[in-house]
């Protein structure tokens, strides 16, 4: 699948950006690249493993129950703390020092109300529901990030990083929840207020 060659690529682009501040730029040359990348693949049947359960197993907006309940255990293996629930099915990670400046990522989690008609093995299980927009791959490179990003947590000198997974807030025409709602339902939750 192309999602299982591209997750370690865009695991390290992501961890690259992360780590491209001017204060710790000079750091990370080639060597660490390469470490780095060879970490994500190092991962890579965990990473598929976790898509293919988020994707035969998807929720529609804020009833996520199973998914934000697969991110937790994750994140409780690897030792990552987490506030949880943050915009009702939500989960927010936190990595590194607590100090200024946080970078923030986050991936949507949620699926669509639509029949996925391929065949295939590993497709929804689910009858009128499916990821059609990568959700899964999102919510499964998040998981990663997060993974490397802890195991290097003492190199994000004066930096916090934050992993949300959190329903899709902007409205799709298919959605029944305003975007209104959902927005009102993140901003007004206290989970982000040290942002």
């Amino acid at each position: 699948m192309v999602a299982t060659y591209w997750i370690p690529h865009l695991l390290l682009t992501l961890f690259l950006f992360l780590t491209s501040s001017p204060a710790i730029r000079g750091k990370y040359d080639q060597v660490y690249r390469d470490e780095l990348l060879s970490s994500a693949q190092q991962d890579k049947d965990w990473l598929v493993s976790i898509r293919r359960k988020i994707h035969e197993n998807p929720e529609l907006g804020f009833q996520e129950h199973n998914t934000s309940a697969l991110i937790r255990r994750e994140l409780d293996k690897l030792g990552i703390p987490y506030t949880y629930p943050f915009a009702k099915t939500g989960v927010v990670a936190q990595i590194g020092s607590g100090s200024h400046p946080v970078v923030a990522l986050r991936a949507d989690i949620d699926a669509l109300p639509m029949q996925e008609l391929v065949k295939w093995e590993h497709k929804s299980k689910i009858d009128g529901r499916m990821h059609a927009c990568g959700h899964d791959v999102h919510t499964t490179m998040l998981l990663g990030a997060a993974k490397l990003l802890n195991q290097r947590k003492d190199r994000l000198k004066k930096r916090r990083s934050n992993a949300t997974w959190t329903s899709n807030y902007m409205s799709n025409k298919e959605e029944t929840i305003t975007n209104v709602q959902k927005g009102n339902w993140i901003f007004n939750d206290s989970s982000l207020d040290h942002m």
